[in-house]
């Protein structure tokens, strides 16, 4: 997704739109990724793991297959519609199984490792992104999509080829006060997060008039220090707790976005947005690692929720900074920093620091 939104500016030229009408075809991803993850849980009782995500993944291919062809916007925001919708089993099935099968004191490093795969699969995308044309981000994925979903019918793991044995409801997990008061958190600080975050590549083009190359290196950037977040969110996590893990993350999360505010050299700007990658998988890895944490019972409830609301606020949060974007990039930069700054006071509240949940 880090590299879909560092080529915005190009894919808007392609595509004959605005920079900004383009950028909007954001929640046409994120909306339908939201929806999707609270789908594959219960499609886990009657399919097992094994043939959702070997169909899912073969559906993934073909969207992003269509993604290269298409040359008008509106027909491809209904790709990026059906690729966010096949894309959303991958982690609440990844959190299942770490929950499942490891220790409390190793899950957050595990939590960790898990998350800098995706990153490090974006870096490469958003690498390509400064030298070769944008569809080369949609043609690489959809050769992998095709390539995974053989490897998926082909293995031979039997912990992949399980239905899931208990009956899946949302409402009766979120009728649980520590569980309810995690996603609130969650809900909230996605979409201050993707309200921001997915403006950048516009910022760096139009306020400091930055080209292709040099937009995809600050996204490159910001990969690597995603890929570093996670690994001090594990080990934070892991030795510190989690409450201290998440409210670094916040803090440094809410204070870089506060920091956009005001006009920097570009190499300042660089800093600034690796703090604010940082800051966002530390507490990722935070919260991430407490959801596991909950019993088996609620596990698979959990991982559905997680990454449904995740996206469902970002796209919510992209929408409604879509409002304000335009007349100021600073203020809206500001606001969305101070309700984050406004929300790691109420953080001791929320995450459940201890073993048993």
């Amino acid at each position: 997704m880090a590299a879909i939104v560092a080529v915005i500016p190009a894919i808007s030229k392609d595509l004959a739109a605005s920079d900004i009408v383009t950028a909007r075809m954001i929640p046409y991803y994120m909306v339908p990724y939201g929806i999707g993850a609270l789908l594959y849980a219960p499609l886990a009782r009657w399919v097992p793991f094994k043939t959702i995500m070997g169909l899912s993944m073969a559906l993934y291919g073909l969207s992003n297959a269509l993604c290269v062809t298409l040359t008008r916007l509106n027909p491809f925001l209904g790709a990026q519609f059906l690729l966010g919708l096949t894309a959303a089993g991958v982690v609440p099935l990844g959190l299942m199984t770490i929950g499942k099968l490891f220790d409390y004191e190793i899950r957050g490093r595990l939590v960790g490792v898990f998350f800098s795969s995706s990153f490090l699969a974006s870096l490469v995308g958003i690498w390509l992104s400064g030298f070769a044309n944008w569809r080369w981000l949609f043609s690489i994925p959809a050769f992998l999509g095709f390539l995974t979903s053989a490897a998926y019918f082909l293995a031979r793991f039997s912990l992949i080829d399980r239905l899931q044995t208990t009956a899946v409801n949302y409402w009766e997990t979120l009728k649980k006060q520590e569980i309810r008061n995690v996603f609130i958190f969650i809900f909230l600080i996605s979409l201050c997060f993707h309200a921001v975050h997915k403006w950048f590549g516009v910022y760096l083009s139009r306020f400091y008039l930055c080209d292709q190359k040099t937009i995809s290196f600050f996204f490159i950037l910001m990969a690597l220090s995603s890929v570093a977040g996670q690994i001090l969110g594990g080990f934070l996590t892991d030795k510190k707790g989690r409450f201290p893990a998440c409210l670094l993350g916040v803090l440094l999360l809410s204070l870089s976005t506060i920091a956009l505010v005001f006009e920097f050299p570009l190499f300042i700007v660089g800093i600034i947005f690796a703090f604010f990658s940082m800051g966002w998988t530390i507490g990722h890895n935070g919260v991430s690692t407490v959801l596991t944490d909950f019993p088996e019972e609620d596990r698979a409830e959990i991982a559905s929720l997680n990454s449904s609301l995740r996206f469902l606020s970002g796209g919510l949060g992209f929408f409604i900074s879509g409002l304000f974007i335009e007349k100021s990039f600073g203020l809206t930069f500001l606001g969305f920093g101070i309700l984050m700054l406004i929300f790691s006071v109420f953080l001791k509240r929320v995450i459940p620091d201890r073993k048993t949940i």
